[in-house]
């Protein structure tokens, strides 16, 4: 709905001061990149051009992309540590490369937001983690990040500001720390969790939530 691909039941969404209900798709797409779970093209295209797909909404009608296109495409894959992938086909390579070249292909779009739709969902844990470190990275270097999880700890890792849903209503938001608490935890799943101070390698501590099993 924040994306403009359904039309919302009530109320209106504003991106920037601007209704996407009145909004072309090219003006949507310069404001907001989109990862999806997944993501299975028809055919099997070269790594590069996935990416430069995001090109679309800064390159007129019947025109291909020029040799800045080219250029932003490989930035994004630069900035993800993919840019050996260019040649590769896309069907061929693994998942968690597949996540990764999807976000890229979102930042050749230069969006000021990036939605996320539960990224991490078809990763083994290592991948899920490497992902979850690209994007408190770009989140970091100043890109508003808008990401669904079915999984706290991932919220907890990433921080910020989250909104706990619950029968499809808002059952608190604000700070991750002030969301993600064991009562809420216990409310939205109906099992007992605690939420416990892991110390890392720099001394810092990091929350992480480990369910009661009886």
């Amino acid at each position: 709905t924040i994306l403009g691909l359904y039309k919302a039941y009530q109320g209106q969404v504003f991106v920037n001061g601007r209704d996407v209900s009145n909004s072309s798709r090219r003006e949507l797409a310069k404001e907001m990149g989109y990862v999806p779970q997944n993501h299975a093209p028809p055919f099997p295209y070269s790594v590069i051009d996935v990416v430069l797909m995001g090109r679309t909404a800064h390159v007129n009608n019947y025109s291909a992309p020029s040799e800045q296109d080219y250029q932003v495409a490989k930035e994004a894959m630069e900035n993800l540590n993919i840019l050996y992938l260019a040649d590769k086909i896309y069907t061929e390579i693994s998942g968690g490369e597949r996540q990764l070249v999807l976000i890229a292909r979102a930042l050749a779009q230069e969006p000021k937001i990036l939605i996320m739709d539960e990224p991490t969902s078809n990763l083994d844990y290592g991948n899920q983690i490497r992902l979850l470190s690209h994007v408190k990275r770009l989140a970091d270097q100043g890109l508003s990040i808008i990401m669904s999880t079915h999984h706290p700890d991932h919220a907890l890792y990433c921080g910020g500001k989250a909104i706990m849903l619950k029968d499809g209503q808002i059952l608190c938001s604000g700070n991750t720390d002030e969301v993600i608490t064991e009562q809420n935890l216990r409310t939205i799943y109906g099992i007992d969790v605690e939420i416990a101070n892991a110390e890392i390698k720099n001394g810092k501590l990091h929350k992480i939530c480990i369910p009661v099993v009886a």
